[in-house]
């Protein structure tokens, strides 16, 4: 398979993995809002703390960006975020243009480290002969700033609302029903010059001119989260927390099964411009 088909769909996926969660550094509350924003705060603050504590969630995406073509792709797996940031899932093959090298239609990838594999058919000859896993290091598609910033231990799907305490624009939209579970809608807004850091990354996935990033946040009556939807310019995620404290060991692939495509993705990125 040449470098180039593979760019795009390592693109989709390192967002996927990464999420939007955990990429708002905050801003001050405006004085108008300090009254009702203190306990809205105080809400997502303790259901932060609780999902955070549960160092793992069972969760389906769907996901919207530049890469993939403006098409929302689902993906469902399970983050691990206790002993550092790690998560399997598994997303469709025509969605990472990998159909070629799987006879399922489907993909499992793993996020291990700040590198991904994606699972593909062994191929009885060629340059992933015998190979089950292709392997890339995450700064190939975000460069190192970029993946510095999916790897400073705030990129686990509930560090988005530990950074909301200082948000900007907090508001109770309602109750709503989520997957069965009535829950409560909150929303907050950080503007993009309170990011950091973190703006490089969205940048990376389709968030270039994009002025504020856009959290909407559902928590259940248990105090859970049950919901997060993250916009930033081109780029949308959609989260449903299906369960909390699955565990699951997730590893990396042995080295024997896998083929290193780092160095072809970066060159393959280096040609589209």
């Amino acid at each position: 398979m040449k470098a180039g088909t593979v760019t795009a769909s390592i693109a989709a996926a390192v967002i996927v993995a990464a999420g939007l969660s955990g990429c708002t550094a905050g801003a001050s509350v405006g004085k108008e809002t300090v009254d009702s924003a203190e306990s809205l705060l105080a809400t997502l603050a303790k259901a932060s703390d609780k999902a955070s504590e549960a160092g793992s969630a069972k969760v389906e995406m769907s996901l919207t960006m530049p890469g993939t073509g403006g098409k929302p792709v689902q993906v469902n797996g399970t983050y691990s975020w206790g002993g550092g940031l790690a998560m399997e899932a598994e997303m469709p093959a025509e969605s990472l243009r990998l159909e070629d090298l799987v006879s399922d239609g489907t993909v499992t990838y793993r996020l291990v480290q700040g590198a991904y594999y994606y699972g593909i058919d062994p191929a009885p000859s060629g340059p992933f002969a015998g190979k089950t896993w292709l392997k890339v290091e995450a700064s190939a598609v975000l460069g190192e700033q970029g993946a510095a910033g999916m790897n400073a231990g705030n990129s686990d799907p509930t560090a988005a609302l530990k950074s909301l305490k200082r948000a900007k624009n907090v508001t109770k939209v309602g109750r709503e029903d989520v997957n069965g579970k009535s829950s409560i809608h909150y929303r907050a807004i950080v503007p993009v010059d309170e990011l950091g850091d973190t703006k490089t990354l969205l940048a990376a996935v389709g968030g270039g001119g994009a002025t504020e990033l856009v959290s909407d946040i559902w928590v259940d009556d248990k105090g859970m989260p049950s919901r997060l939807n993250q916009t930033f310019g081109d780029a949308d995620v959609r989260m449903d927390f299906l369960s909390f404290g699955v565990a699951k060991d997730i590893a990396a692939p042995p080295a024997a099964d896998t083929a290193d495509v780092t160095e072809a993705v970066k060159k393959g990125r280096g040609a589209q411009g």
